[in-house]
């Protein structure tokens, strides 16, 4: 343990006196700081995007919203179908009838899936039906505390359904509507022309 003696302590009152009244240092930020203490220091990017990567991704993206307005009429169909369904959904939340529930599931479900419909060569309505029940069953649990397992039978068959008719037409599914080869040309610009570092 260290002892301090009284000149200790003077020197110590000393030196603060003597420091009293006079102006602080202002220390100045290190070079590239941003402004905001703490903020962190982002690197820039030196030069211009690569011509090559910004012509992937308008390609990528013209073909995207080609396809895009094709599925307009399944869009159409699925608002249908989910106004309908949310005509359900509202009264019987509101009123609280759980037989209300079961066709705004089913229809919420099938809306979901007619839109997909054409890029998914139909699995999608299975897939889409199988949510729809499995909705039915989830607020059926959590909201009227009805026990009820029987949304979750179908469920289960419309989805395995599903999955046979996918993996049969596999090849189909993902030509249908070619809507990967834009995402790969967008991603592979955006690689290209603003995240690889230049050689």
């Amino acid at each position: 343990m260290t002892d301090y003696t009284e000149q200790d302590t003077e020197r110590a009152r000393a030196a603060e006196r003597n420091s009293a009244g006079m102006e602080t240092q202002h220390l100045s930020l290190p070079s590239g700081a941003a402004s905001g203490y703490g903020a962190p220091v982002l690197p820039q990017i030196s030069g211009q995007p690569n011509r090559l990567g910004m012509a992937l991704i308008a390609i990528g993206a013209l073909m995207l919203l080609g396809r895009m307005f094709s599925l307009q009429l399944e869009i159409e169909g699925g608002l249908i179908l989910m106004t309908i369904a949310s005509v359900f959904y509202f009264f019987g939340l509101w009123k609280r009838i759980y037989g209300l529930i079961i066709p705004a599931g089913i229809l919420a479900g099938l809306s979901l899936g007619v839109t997909f419909a054409d890029l998914t060569d139909g699995v999608s309505v299975l897939w889409g039906l199988a949510l729809g029940f499995l909705s039915v069953y989830g607020l059926g649990v959590t909201l009227f505390n009805k026990r009820h397992s029987w949304p979750v039978i179908p469920a289960a068959i419309l989805f395995a359904v599903g999955m046979i008719v996918f993996i049969a037409n596999f090849a189909s599914v993902l030509g249908a509507g070619l809507i990967w080869m834009p995402l790969l040309l967008i991603g592979a610009g955006l690689y290209l022309g603003f995240i690889r570092k230049p050689a």
